[in-house]
């Protein structure tokens, strides 16, 4: 029996393999890498007999025919380099093995066979038209040595699959389109491009995206092509007669053809896809270089980029019939275009329907398209964050697009697109944006009130945030000059239409409303006019001239014959105007700017502006402050030598009005000028803020600093609203809101919190229900007792009770609304005082602060009063070390010795922590001046610290851990000293 001989198997290249394998990976860098190395293995070299050749061919067709992960374009990769390589050269390419011969194995290796499943007849499809394609993309066809009817039949393998398949359309398409772009960027036969075109319009495919696309790209780089007549007027695709016909061949509406075309049925484009044809892109760049181009002619009667994205994308894809799959592949085209297209272009694109599609499918998350329009945004404002110019454009189209609405697009959308637009926008841009706004606020486009009301409301809010969004602007780059112009143009046209009506129209009618504003409107302006104000008083280095400004537009319009004032200046109101006209050209005169109270000139011109903007605005009190504005002036700088102490407590009492009001554009207005005057105030001006400290936080309180009238006005000024609360509601929250006004918002609620007040209610409460238990006869008779009479003659002393119950609540409203007004009073007065310590540390007059500031620490029922007078004293504590302590003279001695005792006898008295802390802060701050002046003093500090020790009931209690620890920790190390 002979041995079985072994089974010898067939030798296989691993490697080869392995490259075989990496052809087909998803990852598009390995498969490059893949396809050098497999070019690499296969070149002339080591790849050049006919067997080794058809098995090579062989293998990669078979690859396209594959679905295995991305092998077809590896393999296409990997076929289009090999047929480079071996037939690209006529001078290489072997004789056996002819171009005809190699697209007949094409064919041959792409035919499914008879029990081939769906899929597998699919991926054959798929791998002839990428065999075709790699055919055509190695260049082996457009060799003249080839013959002609070999480019016929790839070709014909392409459009034919384009119309047997719907779905291969467009991959068939795209090949040929290539194809085209890389005849155009050789120098190739024009019979190829011929060729190609006769093919397409044989195919019946010319009005098809794909057609048309390749017939624009034949068009555009080989003008004398002979272009087949009756497909399109004047032979021109993009004809503004054919934009309809243009538009359904996009949208994949089947279209009236000619008799010798194919039928609408066979052109379909298959099941749907959210990828976009690659024919937009195609046509709407076509579109775009046509007028971006200088000196470019456009053919005649070619529709514009405008009118075509109007016809083909807002009246097809976002029609209010249009499918939610159609809107989709509108959403995609607008962030394709929106992410390249140039800033000229991208006002078009916000188009009526796609705005209205836009803001529904934001407006709620159950949206199907929600996500789509969330990206829309986002990708919008991405690029606008890149490119500042893009964010003008984005706005004018966007505005444009949504003025006929009655509510802001923010507002629907629940969104921040305007907003962030808005600060955004290029500076070099607001020239053109300001000016389009301005027109829409005259002009709203209605003339229904209600309606055009309402749509200035929003451009009113539109022009407020470009304020606020850009003032900053004015300091931090070199554009900082034009923002100030284009805010000086916002403010005059808020201020022009905020206190005047168009008696009688222009000439030119450009700036008469129609329809004119409303009172509601022009009350909406006047206090957007404050918030602007207010902003700039915050971050303009030179908030005087905006305010000038202001007032400047101000009284031109009171001089022009076609305005009308909505104040009646008549009579002393008109002199008053008129005076302070005089005035303002008095202080801005060039001899006052050159003087050295340049500083103290704008302070004035600054208050003189806004009380005058306070009497437009109908503040009584206005025509009183304007005298005390004029007498202060003359007494600060006109005799400033001689009458000076007098001026100083003027202007505190001027500055103290202003900060009593609830208006906290006034209460800025005061921060910003109160620095300006520090040098110049004397004990009289300090007495002024002291005696608000003091003041009683109740009724009785409010009254003896407002007295009256006064108090009553500063109640109803509250109620009506003043620009503290306009600011937060600009916009949503627009303006952050500094740690102070933080603060005032909180003093509402701490103004509950008294515990007087609330055994008042409760006692309230008791005699109220004592009453109400004393009408029923509670426990004697119940409702089921009762007969109808009975209840009836009840009625009576129970609505009377109820009426009595009214007014004690409302009393109880008024004790709250009273301490809130002096807790708010009392907080500003000590941010000025604040202010004072940092420039007057050094002085002895800041000294007389530490009393009033331990007094009303200990004494107030707010916390927020107490923590800032805290602040205040360690801040004056802090600051006055070594040299920056005051310096006394030897006879001044005595008095600070007495207010040290002051400060121990204040300590003494029942309070908090803070006071005692603070007692502590002023006691060491006294001790230390007079030590520091007169080594000897230490020894009477060291006396009154004794005195207080003994004096306290409690030695022990937490009065000596708290205030002399530090005592006497300092007064070792002054011992040692001395």
């Amino acid at each position: 029996m002979s041995k079985k001989r072994p089974r010898v198997l067939p030798s296989v290249d691993t490697q080869l393999v392995e490259i075989y394998d990496d052809l087909a990976n998803e990852n598009e860098n390995i498969r490059l890498k893949a396809a050098i190395a497999f070019s690499e293995a296969n070149s002339p070299q080591n790849c050049h007999s006919p067997e080794q050749l058809s098995k090579v061919l062989r293998r990669l067709i078979r690859g396209l025919c594959s679905g295995r992960k991305a092998a077809r374009h590896g393999f296409s990769i990997a076929l289009t380099e090999f047929l480079y390589q071996h037939w690209g050269n006529s001078s290489s390419s072997d004789a056996s093995l002819q171009i005809p011969d190699l697209i007949d194995n094409l064919v041959k290796l792409t035919e499914a066979t008879g029990k081939a499943n769906g899929q597998e007849e699919r991926d054959h499809h798929f791998g002839r038209v990428f065999g075709a394609g790699a055919f055509i993309q190695s260049g082996v066809l457009l060799q003249e040595n080839v013959p002609p009817n070999a480019w016929h039949r790839i070709l014909n393998i392409i459009y034919e699959a384009a119309k047997k398949k719907p779905w291969l359309r467009e991959t068939c398409g795209m090949s040929i389109y290539e194809a085209a772009e890389m005849i155009c960027a050789g120098d190739h036969n024009p019979r190829f491009i011929q060729a190609l075109i006769d093919e397409l319009i044989d195919s019946g495919l010319a009005k098809t995206p794909e057609g048309i696309a390749i017939w624009l790209k034949v068009q555009r780089h080989f003008p004398k092509a002979k272009m087949p007549t009756g497909i399109w007027q004047d032979e021109n695709p993009l004809h503004s007669k054919e934009k309809s016909k243009l538009a359904k061949i996009l949208k994949e509406t089947p279209v009236a053809r000619r008799s010798d075309e194919q039928s609408p049925e066979t052109l379909q484009r298959g099941s749907w896809t959210s990828k976009i044809n690659f024919a937009w892109n195609v046509i709407l760049s076509e579109l775009m270089r046509g007028q971006a181009v200088e000196g470019a002619t456009p053919k005649p009667m070619t529709i514009g980029f405008r009118d075509f994205w109007q016809v083909a994308v807002d009246e097809h894809l976002f029609s209010s019939i249009s499918s939610e799959e159609r809107k989709y592949w509108g959403f995609r085209l607008f962030q394709q275009l929106f992410g390249s297209a140039s800033p000229d272009f991208l006002p078009d694109l916000f188009s009526p329907n796609f705005v209205r599609c836009l803001i529904n499918q934001l407006a709620s998350k159950e949206r199907y398209l929600h996500l789509a329009a969330e990206k829309t945004i986002k990708s919008l404002l991405i690029r606008a964050e890149n490119e500042p110019p893009v964010a003008s454009a984005a706005l004018r189209g966007l505005i444009a697009c949504t003025s006929h609405l009655t509510v802001s697009f923010d507002d629907i959308t629940k969104t921040k697109t305007v907003e962030r637009l808005l600060a955004l926008v290029h500076p070099s841009s607001l020239g053109q944006l300001v000016p389009e706004l301005c027109v829409q606020l005259v002009s709203p486009g209605t003339i229904q009130e209600k309606e055009a009301s309402a749509r200035r409301q929003i451009t009113i809010d539109q022009l407020t945030y470009l304020v606020k969004s850009h003032q900053k602007r004015t300091t931090q780059d070199t554009h900082g000059s034009e923002c100030n112009s284009l805010t000086r143009q916002i403010l005059g046209v808020l201020a022009t239409y905020s206190y005047f009506s168009m008696e009688k129209p222009r000439p030119s009618q450009a700036d008469c409303p129609v329809p004119p504003f409303s009172s509601r409107t022009q009350e909406t302006l006047r206090t957007r006019l404050s918030t602007c104000l207010l902003h700039i008083l915050s971050n303009s280095p030179d908030p005087a001239s905006s305010a000038s400004h202001v007032v400047d537009v101000i009284l031109r319009c009171e001089a022009d014959e076609h305005m009308n004032s909505i104040l009646d200046l008549t009579g002393t109101l008109g002199e008053i105007i008129s005076n302070a006209r005089a005035f303002l050209g008095h202080v801005r005169k060039p001899t006052m700017s050159e003087s050295n109270n340049k500083p103290m000139l704008c302070a004035f011109e600054l208050l003189y502006s806004f009380t005058i903007l306070q009497l437009y605005n109908g503040d009584g009190d206005a025509v009183g402050m304007l005298g005390d504005l004029r007498s202060c002036f003359d007494l600060l700088v006109e005799r400033r030598q001689t009458a000076q102490h007098i001026g100083s407590e003027l202007v505190v009492e001027i500055l103290l009005s202003y900060v009593a009001k609830p208006s906290q554009l006034f209460r800025r207005l005061a921060q910003q000028v109160f620095p300006i005057f520090i040098p110049i105030i004397q004990h009289e001006g300090l007495l002024s803020m002291i005696k608000v400290l003091k003041t009683e936080e109740n009724l009785s309180g409010q009254y003896e600093m407002f007295e009256n009238d006064a108090m009553h006005s500063v109640e109803d000024s509250s109620d009506d609203g003043s620009d503290v609360e306009e600011v937060d509601m600009t916009n949503g929250n627009a303006v952050q809101s500094s740690p102070d006004e933080e603060d005032d918002s909180q003093v509402s609620s701490e103004g509950t919190e008294g515990g007087d007040q609330s055994e008042e209610v409760d006692e309230e409460t008791a005699a109220f229900n004592a009453m109400l238990a004393q009408t029923l006869n509670a426990g004697e008779s119940t409702d089921e007792d009762m007969d109808d009479e009975q209840m009836e003659a009840l009625d009576g002393p129970i609505a009377s009770m109820f009426k009595a119950r009214k007014k004690l609540v409302s009393k109880k409203q008024q004790r709250m609304e009273a301490k809130e007004t002096i807790v708010n009073f009392k907080c500003r007065v000590l941010e000025l005082l604040e202010t004072f310590v940092k420039q007057r540390h050094k002085d002895l007059l800041a000294l007389d602060l530490v009393l009033p500031l331990l007094t009303v620490i200990r004494t107030t029922t707010s916390r927020l009063v107490s923590a800032r007078a805290c602040k205040v004293m360690k801040d004056f504590s802090k600051r006055c070390k070594g040299r920056n302590a005051p310096h006394i003279e030897e006879q001044q001695g005595a008095a600070i010795i007495e207010l040290l005792k002051g400060v121990h006898l204040e300590v003494m008295r029942e309070s908090s922590n803070a006071h005692i802390s603070a007692c502590n802060q002023a006691s060491l701050l006294l001790a230390k001046i007079l030590v520091g002046n007169d080594k000897k003093t230490v020894k009477a500090v060291a006396e009154i610290y004794a005195h207080t020790e003994s004096s306290m009931s409690d030695p022990q209690g937490r009065i000596k851990k708290l205030f002399f620890v530090d005592w006497l920790n300092w007064a070792k190390s002054v011992e040692a000293i001395v």
